[in-house]
């Protein structure tokens, strides 16, 4: 249904995706997560509860910055307006979530933001990029002090190894594959996970 400015309305049900982003990778992946499923997208600080439940399914992207895991007050504020929805969840950090200390920090962060609740929901970790150009000067600091500890590091991981490399510049993690497995999550089908 066109609106009369041309903007495509929405129906009660359907997707919604929601997102929490401090340099822009979370809501690159909302959108590319948005598009297939047709679904309204907003930043999670813009987006009540009694609005989201009138979604059938909610996806909520939260940025991971320096290991903690921001967006989950949205999950923890609306718990029960989203009970009986299909959520998804996703993180987005520069840090590997293959490395077991970290996905074990990032699912314990989730699950006591789902509680209960939203125990059903479907959770993804993704990575994102840094382009140093977007840092702030903390944040410049706090950045070459973990790289200076890295490169002090005998044995180094291939990740920390294109930090390494990338510094100063760009490095992008993100991958098509990872937004895909979302999409599916939300759209229901089997083996998502």
């Amino acid at each position: 249904m066109e609106s009369l400015f041309g903007k495509k309305k929405r129906a009660p049900g359907g997707a919604l995706v929601v997102y929490t982003t401090k340099h822009g990778q979370t809501q690159r992946y909302a959108e590319r997560i948005a598009q297939p499923l047709d679904a309204l997208i907003k930043e999670a600080a813009y987006m009540k509860g009694s609005k989201a439940a009138a979604y059938d399914v909610i996806v909520v992207g939260c940025c991971v910055y320096q290991g903690k895991v921001h967006g989950l007050d949205f999950l923890q504020d609306n718990r029960e307006e989203l009970k009986g929805k299909r959520i998804v969840v996703y993180t987005c950090g520069i840090l590997d979530p293959e490395i077991p200390e970290i996905k074990t920090s990032l699912d314990h962060q989730v699950q006591e933001a789902l509680g209960e609740e939203l125990a059903d929901a479907k959770v993804f970790h993704m990575r994102g990029a840094i382009h140093w150009r977007s840092l702030g000067i903390m944040e410049h600091v706090k950045m070459k002090k973990w790289l200076s500890q890295i490169k002090k590091k005998g044995d180094r991981s291939e990740a920390e190894n294109q930090l390494l490399e990338a510094e100063g510049g760009v490095i992008d993690f993100g991958d098509e594959a990872d937004c895909a497995a979302v999409v599916a999550a939300a759209r229901g089908l089997e083996g998502a996970l």
